[in-house]
């Protein structure tokens, strides 16, 4: 894999999805004999498209980070309890809680579009697993696929659907994963 991705050194600089993972800093990791990952989570598929874009204009291997899509779904009466667990912060930062829980995708099939379209390096995933199609249909594109997972039943079911290498990583390291989504969705906190 080092040599794949024309790695000297066995890391990859994780994805910060809404902003901090620049193309600059990409293109810095990988030039530092690492792999850069750009973070698509919380972005327009166009923003995705100008940072993928810059990074290939430097010539250097990178990856994609996408959230796949929510596999559990909101319970409004656990969103509820929940949001009154946390209205007092909230409040002091005078943010205001939406009073129904919101079920968004962040533009999936869009960005998978993206990426099947203009494929890049590596492509991975947090908070869900695709689906062995769209897997699959990256592979063909001469995509990694990377899956982010915290616990063996996880892993499994990653290697299940076809995944080419796991991100493994605690719960407490983000809560990018299929078990603290779940305890999300419960109303637990993962930290």
């Amino acid at each position: 894999m080092l040599t794949q991705f024309g790695m000297s050194i066995p890391l990859v600089a994780a994805p910060m999805s809404g902003g901090p993972t620049t193309p600059a800093m990409v293109s810095a990791a990988t030039r530092a004999g690492a792999l850069g990952l750009l973070a698509a989570g919380y972005k327009t598929v166009e923003a995705i498209d100008t940072e993928i874009k810059a990074v290939r204009a430097e010539g250097i291997p990178f990856g994609v980070n996408v959230f796949a899509p929510n596999p559990v779904p909101v319970d409004p009466r656990r969103y509820h309890a929940y949001a009154a667990i946390i209205q007092r912060e909230a409040d002091q930062f005078g943010l205001t809680l939406p009073p129904e829980p919101i079920e968004d995708n962040d533009k999936y099939d869009e960005k998978i579009a993206l990426l099947l379209d203009d494929p890049v390096p590596m492509v991975s995933f947090t908070f869900g697993i695709p689906s062995r199609e769209v897997i699959a249909a990256l592979q063909r594109a001469n995509s990694v696929v990377v899956q982010t997972v915290t616990t063996a039943e996880e892993a499994t079911q990653a290697h299940d659907a076809g995944v080419d290498m796991l991100a493994v990583q605690a719960a407490a390291a983000g809560g990018h994963s299929l078990s603290s989504l779940k305890f999300l969705k419960l109303g637990f906190s993962t930290s």
